[in-house]
């Protein structure tokens, strides 16, 4: 897998490329967050698969798996004003505000959060956020073994509805930054979206562990 990253108008577009086929995470002009499935030639499926052989980019996604099934959003900075003596206080006071909003997003929002996370089967699926649920395109991420594989959905036309854009060799997938159906839910694929602008072009190397993975690998154990 390629990943490749270019310049444009209102931000970079990230391009991951595997034979004939690749899908792109765009800002684009209107302010929302888009991944875009592109086939270069006709295709029965539409997916895409990240594996540890690239693992800067597995990372990120496994670290967005553990965001939304932990309700990770909310975070804080501790304001550079406070002594030593109140950091302590302030840090707890956070904390239990965060933990009060993820009840909050699991009671108020549960039907949106069961939606957007099936824990059973390790998949997220989000309805683009261009049209209706009804006839929207789909992307479903599932976790298998030590992989990613996303998966781009065409739903039919239905008459009353708004048409979501798609072709049998382009699906996109929106991301609104206002007014999304899985708000708060869409700030991590934004998040998502600006650490991967960190990642290297990791061009066709083979996979080894290097420190980076091996401190990630050891924390999560040890967190167990």
């Amino acid at each position: 897998m390629k990943v490749i990253k270019n310049k444009e108008d209102h931000g970079i577009r990230i391009s991951f490329q595997e034979d004939r086929k690749k899908f792109d995470m765009i800002f684009a002009g209107n302010g929302d967050l888009y991944f875009v499935f592109l086939a270069l030639e006709d295709m029965n499926e539409y997916s895409f698969t990240i594996t540890k052989e690239n693992y800067e980019v597995y990372r990120l996604f496994e670290q967005l798996f553990d965001d939304i099934e932990n309700i990770n959003i909310f975070n804080y900075e501790i304001p550079f004003y406070l002594d030593k003596d109140e950091i302590g206080e302030y840090i707890k006071e956070k904390e239990e505000e965060i933990e009060e909003d993820k009840r909050y997003y699991r009671l108020s929002k549960g039907s949106i959060y069961n939606e957007l996370f099936d824990k059973e089967n390790d998949t997220i699926t989000w309805y683009s956020d261009e049209t209706a649920h009804e006839v929207g395109n789909i992307l479903k991420i599932r976790r298998i073994n030590d992989s990613f594989r996303l998966d781009f959905y065409i739903q039919e036309h239905k008459s009353g509805y708004d048409r979501d854009f798609n072709s049998t060799n382009y699906i996109p997938i929106r991301f609104r930054n206002s007014g999304s159906s899985y708000d708060p839910f869409n700030i991590l694929f934004m998040k998502l979206y600006n650490a991967m602008q960190e990642v290297d072009d990791v061009n066709d190397y083979g996979h080894q562990m290097h420190i980076e993975e091996f401190l990630y690998e050891k924390k999560k154990v040890k967190k167990k």
